[in-house]
């Protein structure tokens, strides 16, 4: 679906198309896989999706993922828990659902804060989220990435959307190529 192997991830979504049921999907990819996944965010995911889409897990299994709520700012929240961060593995995901406000541009201080943890912990595997904007000013309707040029610099940018609003089909686009997957009670295939 999408390989973590080639470095951090930006996962920009369009809204309502899955962006926390994708990387749920992926947590649980590295969890049945025996290793660890540290979850950041501002909000908790729902927790009837999340146990839909983590049912198949042991208890062992999900004894391996951690929920950290991301308190005023990304900064903040990763001074205080550097010490997990450090003791992560090649195989380990850290996920940051949401990483900015889901409107108007990324603040600094997060874009300053999501380049430190791409730099300082790129011995794991790294997906980070936030929702896209179609820009009014372009001729195209073309998806743009919050965080600028600054993330698209240090991250691969995979987009998701909607194929048409009442579908379960999402597209994946890294680039110029595009993916099918399709969403369902048990998350993405």
């Amino acid at each position: 679906m999408i390989n973590l192997g080639s470095g951090a991830i930006h996962l920009s979504y369009e809204q309502g198309s899955g962006g926390t049921s994708l990387c749920l999907t992926i947590a649980r990819k590295i969890l049945k896989n025996k290793k660890k996944v540290i979850w950041l965010s501002k909000e908790l995911p729902d927790g009837k999706r999340s146990s839909q889409i983590l049912s198949g897990l042991t208890e062992r299994e999900l004894e391996n993922i951690s929920f950290i709520f991301i308190k005023n700012n990304l900064e903040e929240s990763v001074k205080r828990i550097n010490v997990l961060f450090e003791m992560m593995t090649l195989k380990d995901l850290i996920v940051i659902d949401d990483w900015c406000d889901k409107s108007g541009r990324a603040s600094k201080i997060d874009i300053i804060a999501l380049e430190k943890i791409v730099t300082n912990f790129n011995n794991t595997n790294i997906i980070v989220s936030s929702t896209s904007y179609q820009n009014i000013d372009s001729s195209t309707d073309k998806w743009e990435s919050r965080g600028g040029n600054r993330i698209r610099e240090i991250m691969t940018t995979i987009f998701l959307y909607r194929e048409t609003e009442m579908n379960i089909k999402r597209i994946l686009k890294e680039g110029e190529e595009l993916k099918i997957i399709k969403l369902l009670e048990s998350g993405f295939e």
